[in-house]
């Protein structure tokens, strides 16, 4: 998210707007409270003292005054401002989904239950909405009471620094940093730990594959540290030696692992908009994903398809059965390669960060009109 607030910050100042970022400050919640404690200060900071602060700063500030929360996820705000010209951006509702039961993968507690119901009773205040994709501006409008004022819908941007490069240098590069050959190129994986970006169905997958293929190549998972049950799947992978776990890559080996990477796999069980998606494709990386929306509307026809896992306890024979698509796919010809990375290369022009930005300091425009 500050990243979003940032790209949104900066490209408005760029075109000649005033903008200014708030967030809740620590004050019952200032270091040296014991832990669990500090938890809940923070909670009454963000909660109780933040729209307090809010109310009055918003009395203060003129009225032509565009109020922009930059998640949905900070619903719970919104009645503050709602008398306000005011916006909400919404990216993904996998919490509140998974609170209503709809993620059967990711049960939610009791407090969890309460707290999404807390944020979806306040971004329901709000008039005015710009969402990320297509999908999550359908989940919108199902989750809503009633029709908004003003909804958008306006793809992420992508950023800059992402596109092809030579395939040789780039893997060098990774070469270099892993202490290890892969000139003959890998697969890769870029995701958190998160249930839904399925790094256990990556494992899986590559498993399979290298069960059905004959000329094997590695496989790089770019992420956080894994946590207890990925690490669990790839402490019993026959071939963990060939699967390079690599823990917060700054941005350049990012890029040279994207452009020298032969097959990008994201099989997400599902997502707000898959930037992953939209980075492989920019940088000349052909891509496999799942056939669900949003993967399927951010990789549109340039991206290669298999089905979502139904369930953990059917991950095996998902596995085996998407195995068959990654060999096809590394099997084609030069010339088919190069028909995909080139639909990829376009698709991927459909993210570009200035026309996105207009497109959004448009649909600010109308608000304040």
């Amino acid at each position: 998210m500050k990243r979003y607030c940032s790209f949104l910050s900066d490209g408005l100042q760029s075109k000649g707007h005033d903008t200014k970022i708030v967030s809740p400050k620590a004050i019952l919640s200032k270091n040296g409270m014991p832990k669990q404690l500090k938890k809940w200060l923070r909670y009454m900071d963000s909660f109780v003292l933040f729209p307090i602060w809010l109310f009055i700063e918003s009395k203060r500030s003129p009225k032509s005054t565009l109020y922009v929360i930059t998640d949905q996820a900070l619903g719970m705000w919104v009645p503050v401002l709602k008398s306000k010209k005011h916006v909400v951006h919404c990216h993904d509702f996998t919490a509140l989904k998974s609170s209503l039961g709809l993620m059967i993968e990711n049960p939610t507690s009791w407090t969890g239950k309460k707290y999404q119901n807390l944020i979806l009773k306040g971004f329901s205040q709000a008039s005015n909405f710009i969402c990320i994709s297509k999908n999550t501006e359908k989940e919108l409008l199902h989750f809503l009471h009633k029709p908004p004022h003003k909804l958008g819908q306006v793809y992420n941007a992508l950023d800059p620094i992402f596109k092809c490069g030579d395939i040789v240098n780039a893997r060098n590069y990774v070469s270099k940093h892993l202490g290890l050959n892969v000139q003959d190129g890998y697969l890769m994986h870029v995701g958190g730990n998160d249930f839904y970006k399925n790094r256990t169905g990556v494992i899986a997958l590559y498993n399979s594959w290298r069960e059905q293929t004959n000329s094997p190549v590695p496989l790089l998972m770019i992420g956080y540290e894994p946590s207890e049950i990925i690490q669990r799947s790839y402490d019993r992978s026959p071939y963990k030696d060939d699967i390079h776990l690599l823990i917060r890559v700054d941005n350049e080996l990012l890029l040279k692992a994207y452009q020298g990477c032969r097959l990008f796999l994201f099989p997400s069980l599902t997502e707000g908009f898959g930037w992953p998606v939209a980075e492989a494709m920019a940088c000349g990386c052909p891509v496999i994903t799942t056939n669900r929306a949003p993967m399927n509307e951010v990789g549109g026809d340039a991206a290669i398809y298999i089905e979502r896992c139904p369930s953990p306890d059917e991950i095996i024979s998902w596995a085996t059965a998407s195995a068959k698509i990654i060999e096809a796919t590394l099997q084609l010809t030069e010339n088919e390669r190069n028909t995909i990375i080139k639909k990829g290369l376009e698709q991927s022009k459909k993210f570009n960060g200035k026309d996105i930005l207009n497109e959004i300091e448009v649909f600010y425009q109308s608000i304040l009109d």
